[in-house]
């Protein structure tokens, strides 16, 4: 991986405590030629648990212009955070934009926001098997549409409470991704959820079924979503171990893809496409990836 994308730091409070610099130094030895810090996002008043506080963002930015600086010739340092889109904070995110000299924010809806004020964390556990995606997946295309983020994280994560991949499922997917693309927002592959589904039996954080919709949105529609690997990293450990993951990914996404041209090719010519052309489809794919 070139670049580093969703580093976390030791504020949020759920991280190791190395610092910054740590993370800088851990990229450049895995020859990186850029990273993105993304850490948890605070709120007005510090009203969320588990991310920084709101007096903790000054120091934040400014510790990473430091090194942004000290690295320049080195690595290119870019300067975000993760936040849950919530309706009643828009203006919230319009200050993050324009009083903090961020580089990019982030959706990351762990949670959302009721019509009532409420949020989802506080529901009841059944109410929010049946909900999480439905009310989570709503917020993330309300937030991709006002243009304050540049990228998604983990947007399969929504489906987590989902045993059965169902058509409503794949209707809020193909919705997302639609809405996305049109907005010319990035859509996360996280390597910490695709962690969880190889080496945990039962974790549903990684829905191949999402991520084959993206592929098939991509083959057919001329406006394609873009697709970024997020190493989802709370230490630099963390960082040099997932970094694999994105190499396995890409291979299985040029096997989907050349699959879905070979099956494309066979419907086109029913009545006689030799093996040598069919090849010479998947060659011509293969020297555009």
């Amino acid at each position: 991986m070139n670049h580093i994308f969703h580093v976390h730091t030791w504020r949020c409070k759920h991280a190791s405590d190395e610092v910054d610099e740590q993370y800088i130094k851990t990229a450049l030895s895995l020859g990186a030629n850029g990273i993105t810090f993304t850490d948890h996002s605070p709120f007005p008043e510090d009203i969320f648990n588990n991310r920084m506080e709101l007096s903790q963002l000054p120091e934040y930015v400014e510790s990473l212009k430091k090194l942004r600086s000290k690295y320049k010739s080195q690595i290119a340092v870019q300067i975000g955070l993760e936040v849950e889109f919530l309706p009643s904070m828009l203006d919230f995110y319009h200050q993050l934009k324009n009083d903090y000299d961020l580089d990019l924010l982030v959706i990351g809806q762990h949670f959302y926001e009721h019509t009532d004020g409420k949020f989802s964390f506080a529901d009841e556990k059944e109410f929010n098997k049946l909900n999480e995606f439905s009310g989570c997946g709503t917020a993330m295309i309300q937030g991709i549409k006002t243009g304050l983020f540049s990228v998604v994280a983990h947007p399969d994560r929504i489906f987590r409470r989902c045993k059965e991949w169902t058509p409503e499922m794949t209707g809020m997917a193909e919705n997302i991704i639609k809405t996305a693309a049109e907005n010319k927002v990035i859509m996360e592959c996280n390597l910490s959820s695709y962690e969880k589904y190889v080496t945990k039996t039962r974790s549903t954080y990684w829905r191949n079924e999402f991520w084959q919709l993206v592929e098939d949105f991509n083959l057919s529609s001329e406006v394609p979503v873009e697709v970024i690997y997020g190493v989802d990293a709370h230490s630099s450990e963390e960082m040099i171990s997932r970094i694999k993951y994105a190499d396995t990914l890409q291979y299985l996404s040029a096997m989907h893809n050349i699959n879905a041209l070979r099956k494309e090719a066979l419907s086109k010519f029913p009545d006689g496409l030799t093996l040598d052309e069919i090849n010479a489809e998947i060659d011509a794919y293969r020297k555009g990836l």
